[in-house]
């Protein structure tokens, strides 16, 4: 039994607003917010499902300048449980088996890097190149190793060091 290999394209906003590759297709549609989302035709489209984070990025070490205050000063970005939402629906897709599009504002940055991901971690066929795929978002999606261990390291609470005592404070306390 020969299986077919599904595909997964990425496009901007205005293409996934004015067509759709076919019925049997789902979409992804990513954007910075509510306020801006694609306006989508849902019935041209097998499923349609929307996404808010903003084109940019962190790295650890960014992750780690900011260590608990990162999530706040990161909020609009794709995070841990964004990166989970995303890559569940992925997921449930894939398991079908089922092509992909996934759209963004330019359809080059974020869309690529969800485009790549999808190839590299579920086996779709890509028709075009990713090089301007946004590398936090896929490493975020593909759990990178490296930036999720400083995900975490910053999410963990800091103990408070003890005050260090002076020499005089330490000699005192030896005769008391």
């Amino acid at each position: 039994m020969h299986r077919t290999i599904p595909s997964c394209i990425f496009l901007s906003r205005s293409d996934a607003e004015a067509h759709a590759p076919g019925p049997d297709w789902h979409l992804l549609s990513i954007s910075d917010g509510l306020e801006d989302q694609a306006c989508i035709d849902e019935a041209r489209w097998k499923s349609v499902s929307y996404h808010h984070f903003i084109d940019a990025g962190f790295d650890e070490e960014v992750i780690e300048i900011y260590g608990p205050d990162f999530e706040r000063n990161y909020v609009d970005y794709l995070l841990s449980s964004k990166a989970d939402v995303l890559r569940e629906r992925i997921r449930e897709i894939a398991d079908q088996g089922e092509n992909i599009a996934v759209n963004c504002q330019a359809g080059r940055s974020r869309s690529a890097a969800v485009a790549l991901y999808i190839s590299k971690h579920h086996g779709y066929q890509l028709h075009k190149p990713t090089p301007d795929a946004n590398q936090c978002v896929y490493r975020m999606l593909a759990n990178d190793v490296h930036l999720m261990a400083a995900y975490r390291a910053a999410r963990t609470p800091v103990e408070p060091e003890a005050p260090k005592r002076s020499l005089l404070s330490a000699i005192k306390s030896l005769f008391s």
